[in-house]
């Protein structure tokens, strides 16, 4: 589950350019959107996570913040993490405007400011496991940082939609190696690419990795944590010009949760 070409924090270095080079072609939504009461969670991820009112939940990848922002008007505390300073001003500016306050910052996952640390819930969200380059690393990470029965919140792509393209009517295409794995994407699909590189004539590079869910749960269980909520679901958008897209999966949710150790009280979720 390593990458060993090259270092995790040289393949994270190089995508935070090119995620620089792009983020102002991702807004997301508006200011005016949160300060409205506009969510980009799904009702799937929200009752998944439980009551997060008075919680300290870390969104890893955070990207322009509006997840993170979502979380705080449920009454989180929210702190949101993206390698990409372009991302995080886009944030801290969208926070600064709808009046909702989230403390974003610019770092890298696998190197966490220390104060991060007794987290009830870690999040992350659409397309970004997939620049996760060794996810022992980043198993181990996720339960250093949770307190005694926090949980990890990973709602994602699934990497069957990840690696087949549609190419015409009821044609699908496999354009890369479900089983991948640790060796990064030799292409990535256009209608894969991010926002802000899709549909350009140079796209910026990535380095991207495919990660089967059995993967990501057998990393998380060997740092520590238990598997409490498991879900791939269909979504036909994500297939247009498919003829029965509701027989693929097209994303998953994984919710697994720190053990609490003997003698410890866990903290008690409304």
């Amino acid at each position: 589950m390593t990458t060993p070409t090259a270092s995790l924090h040289d393949i994270t270095a190089a995508n935070r350019v090119s995620w620089n080079a792009i983020h102002d072609a991702r807004p997301g939504q508006p200011a005016a959107f949160f300060a409205a009461g506009g969510s980009a969670l799904s009702a799937e991820e929200i009752a998944a996570a439980g009551d997060v009112s008075g919680h300290r939940v870390l969104q890893l990848a955070c990207s322009c913040g509006d997840e993170a922002l979502s979380w705080a008007t449920l009454g989180a505390s929210v702190t949101g993490i993206d390698i990409s300073e372009v991302a995080i001003d886009l944030a801290r500016a969208k926070s600064t405007e709808s009046r909702i306050p989230v403390d974003f910052r610019r770092a890298d996952m696998f190197d966490l400011p220390a104060d991060l640390t007794d987290l009830d819930l870690i999040y992350l969200s659409w397309g970004a496991i997939c620049w996760v380059p060794d996810l022992t690393t980043w198993a181990t990470v996720i339960a250093d940082r949770l307190r005694p029965g926090g949980s990890l919140l990973l709602a994602d792509h699934h990497p069957i939609w990840e690696v087949l393209a549609v190419t015409g009517p009821d044609t699908l295409t496999v354009t890369t190696d479900y089983f991948g794995r640790s060796t990064p994407r030799a292409t990535i699909n256009n209608a894969k690419l991010p926002v802000g590189a899709r549909d350009t004539a140079t796209p910026p590079p990535f380095t991207a990795f495919v990660w089967p869910p059995s993967d990501i749960i057998t990393a998380l269980l060997a740092a520590g944590l238990q598997l409490t909520h498991f879900t791939e679901s269909p979504i036909p958008d994500m297939y247009p010009g498919l003829g029965a897209p509701a027989h693929l999966p097209a994303t998953y949710l994984i919710r697994a949760t720190r053990n609490v150790s003997r003698g410890t009280t866990p903290r008690i979720t409304k």
